[in-house]
């Protein structure tokens, strides 16, 4: 006979998925004194690729204590620059458009930055290699068999596990998706190749490339139709497809031709119908996926798992229903609007026919730096 172990807050908690929204909710619980249940399929934190945090996602680190280990292991971008596959510069504007009203746009690498929300998780119990091979929910609590074939129970169970959610797919169902027929690769380089403190981005018909400075490096982007990145060979199929833009910036060309590990990223994005189903809950890239268009996913996964820790510190395990449909009211809205703009800006940037590409750029260069950042600043300034 199972004994169920009992707890001084009445809330056992399994978080599925040590990403940025798993580990940001784990966090904040382990600062209640709820020490959760963590899992995450993958063994290793190491590699993967930079991330840009805004204020609305770095300002949770305020609260754990850690912003300013952040802020060293991290860099601030100081102005953005866009320009077209010739290389003539169509938009150049000093972030202080930014961080005047909310703070710095930090570049720091995922393995980083999980490292840091990791140390503040003293308290939780955090098993690698481990996935959920059923859940069964009871009158009162969940029943999670995981595939080891060891089963526990629990209150509360969030998923966390990312835009391809096995969790979301075992308890909600298939979640609407936009496919752009886009594929990045992500790779590193060193820091000598690109300015730092300066993110670009050229446009071309067809193809994207962008230099994102991050500490002692510089992780590349890369892209363009999937149909015209076909094969294993990413340098091959990148140095193909791009070599227009590579005749006319040689350190494009330099840069893909040191690519060694790429990260491929399908660009699409997943909006689920449901984020509560009793006592499950999606939370991150889970609920609301995003592409890395407007580089701002990671930021509203961290707030969005803050805005759940904060619902959770006022339930004990027979309010805990409650507690996930007022976090779902309290955070839906506003990322799911910032996902509908990463997602036009993704109808801009994945432009195939020149003379689209051509209007595009014109009209690119006339868009004030204050009206492209607009959202995100506005969305800072409302509750979540």
């Amino acid at each position: 006979m199972e004994i169920w172990p009992w707890h001084a807050d009445g809330v056992k908690t399994l978080i599925i998925g040590a990403g940025m929204a798993g580990l940001t909710l784990a966090a904040r619980l382990c600062q209640q004194g709820r020490d959760p249940v963590i899992i995450e399929r993958s063994t290793s934190i190491e590699g993967g690729y930079a991330l840009g945090l805004y204020p609305v996602g770095s300002c949770v680190l305020h609260g754990l204590g850690t912003y300013e280990q952040l802020v060293e292991q991290s860099l601030a971008i100081e102005r953005y620059e866009l320009a077209n596959s010739s290389g003539r510069v169509l938009q150049s504007f000093d972030m202080s458009v930014l961080t005047a009203a909310l703070g710095p746009l930090l570049m720091v690498s995922r393995s980083d930055l999980v490292r840091l929300l990791e140390s503040s998780c003293a308290g939780a119990d955090v098993r690698r290699g481990v996935t959920v091979s059923s859940l069964n929910q009871e009158a009162e609590r969940v029943e999670v068999r995981f595939d080891d074939g060891t089963v526990e129970h629990f209150d509360l169970v969030v998923a966390c596990d990312g835009i391809d959610s096995s969790t979301r797919e075992l308890v909600f169902g298939p979640a609407s998706q936009y496919h752009s027929g886009w594929t990045l690769w992500t790779w590193w380089v060193g820091p000598e190749q690109f300015e730092s403190t300066v993110a670009r981005e050229w446009w071309g018909a067809g193809c994207i490339f962008g230099a994102y400075p991050a500490p002692g490096q510089v992780m590349c982007a890369a892209g363009g139709p999937t149909s015209a990145l076909a094969g294993s060979d990413a340098r091959a199929s990148l140095q193909r497809h791009l070599v227009n833009l590579i005749d006319h910036i040689p350190a494009v060309g330099a840069a893909i031709g040191d690519l060694r590990d790429a990260y491929s990223w399908a660009m699409r994005d997943v909006r689920s119908d449901r984020w509560v189903d009793r006592r499950v809950v999606l939370c991150g890239d889970a609920a609301v996926g995003f592409m890395p268009t407007a580089g701002i996913g990671a930021s509203n996964a961290m707030r969005a798992a803050a805005g759940l820790a904060d619902e959770l510190s006022r339930a004990d395990a027979a309010s805990v229903p409650l507690a996930l449909e007022l976090y779902e009211k309290r955070c839906r809205k506003i990322i799911e609007r910032n996902q509908t703009d990463s997602r036009r800006l993704a109808r801009v940037m994945f432009v195939r026919p020149p003379l689209l590409a051509w209007g595009r750029d014109q009209l690119a260069g006339l868009y004030p730096a204050k009206r492209a950042l607009r959202e995100i600043i506005d969305s800072a300034h409302q509750p979540f």
